[in-house]
């Protein structure tokens, strides 16, 4: 097959897959516990008869995060017609045409781009993780952390305690809520039920500077030392985060405040973060994901590999940019899956055991849809 396969066409199905696992966190408190997530898987076909797929996970909640209609409605009427009839192999032109029309929305954006990554894959017979530059490490492996939302501070250490059996020993704990002494203890149940337990916690904008700067030295105490603080205060608020860090010991990770590059030249000039966090939905795709990791490591900021979390699809392009991204020094939670239904074939093959995971040699993502499960979780 030749350089010149073209893009044939753009497709986009709806799905609505029941939660299985509760993940409360300080976003889901506020407006309510989620049930299904509501996602949009994304078709790219070829005239060479490879078939690309990505995931939209969109999170009305969040900056820039829309609705599945608004995802669908952007995808279908906007990004389809600009990638159609375009070369496969010029996903970066590709890519920077659609973030022109898109006025900076990256969620549907991701799962356009992510598709094209995969049928680039398939058609080269590479892993995408070997299109992004190859493994960051001798063999395409992410350490691993353990995710654990805002729960009773019993449930919290039964988790840690559990996670611990199967190798896992750095942990991620949400905050934020409005029972911050019950946090607390929850973080002290995870130190005392794994002594040797690495832990990091995420607020998701649920404090004001000063509750951050009164409440995470307490926590940084149960810890016995945090690893990290995640978006501690508001989005927005960048003069506030840069006085938290000042304030407190543990490094701060942006998140909700971290989209693009220019994101990370803002909070890097303003001193106002230690760590960013990518997430393939926040920069529209492992092509723009790869500016952020670039610009944060010439501000010297280290990555986290962060999620929305996706089903199947999505999760392994997380994992693939992890494996592949040099900057990605933290354990990571993207493998952790929350829902009822993967939506791929190979759920098995990517289910972690321990707390490193080693992503499959097969082209493209290494992922295939189960057709049968997309049709049953398929929504109007």
């Amino acid at each position: 097959m030749g350089d010149a396969t073209r893009v044939t066409a753009v497709e986009a199905v709806p799905v609505s897959v029941p939660v299985e696992t509760a993940y409360e966190t300080s976003l889901s408190v506020s407006t309510g516990t989620q049930e299904t997530y509501d996602h949009v898987v994304v078709r790219v076909r070829t005239d060479a008869g490879v078939v690309g797929h990505g995931e939209v996970a969109p999170y009305a909640s969040w900056p820039h995060g829309l609705s599945q209609r608004a995802a669908l409605a952007l995808v279908e009427d906007v990004l389809a017609p600009l990638v159609e009839g375009r070369r496969l192999d010029h996903v970066h032109r590709i890519v920077e045409d659609c973030w022109e029309a898109l006025s900076a929305e990256p969620f549907p954006l991701c799962g356009v781009d992510v598709a094209l990554w995969d049928a680039l894959g398939k058609h080269r017979d590479l892993p995408v993780y070997d299109l992004l530059g190859g493994p960051a490490g001798e063999e395409p492996t992410v350490d691993l952390h353990y995710s654990i939302g805002i729960e009773a501070p019993e449930d919290v250490r039964a988790a840690a305690a559990a996670a611990a059996e199967d190798g896992l020993t750095a942990f991620k704990l949400k905050v934020g809520g409005p029972d911050f002494a019950a946090e607390r203890d929850a973080v002290a149940a995870i130190t005392e039920a794994v002594p040797d337990a690495r832990i990091r916690v995420d607020a998701n904008q649920g404090w004001s500077v000063p509750e951050a700067i009164r409440r995470i030295p307490r926590l940084d105490e149960a810890a016995d030392g945090l690893v990290l603080v995640e978006q501690p205060v508001d989005y927005d608020d960048v003069a506030g985060l840069r006085r938290v860090r000042e304030a407190v010991a543990p490094p701060i990770l942006a998140d909700e405040a971290c989209f693009g590059p220019r994101d990370v030249a803002r909070l890097a000039r303003a001193d106002a973060c230690d760590v960013v966090n990518v997430k393939l939905a926040k920069t529209g795709g492992l092509a723009r994901a790869r500016d952020v990791a670039a610009v944060a490591d010439a501000h010297g900021l280290p990555c986290f590999m962060g999620s929305m979390l996706e089903l199947g699809v999505g999760t392994a392009a997380n994992a693939h940019f992890a494996a592949a991204c040099p900057t990605v020094t933290y354990p990571t939670g993207v493998l952790n899956v929350h829902a009822a239904d993967t939506l791929v074939e190979e759920r098995a093959r990517w289910t972690p055991d321990g707390d490193t995971f080693t992503l499959p040699d097969a082209p493209g993502l290494g992922v295939t849809p189960d057709e049968d499960a997309l049709e049953a979780y398929r929504v109007d």
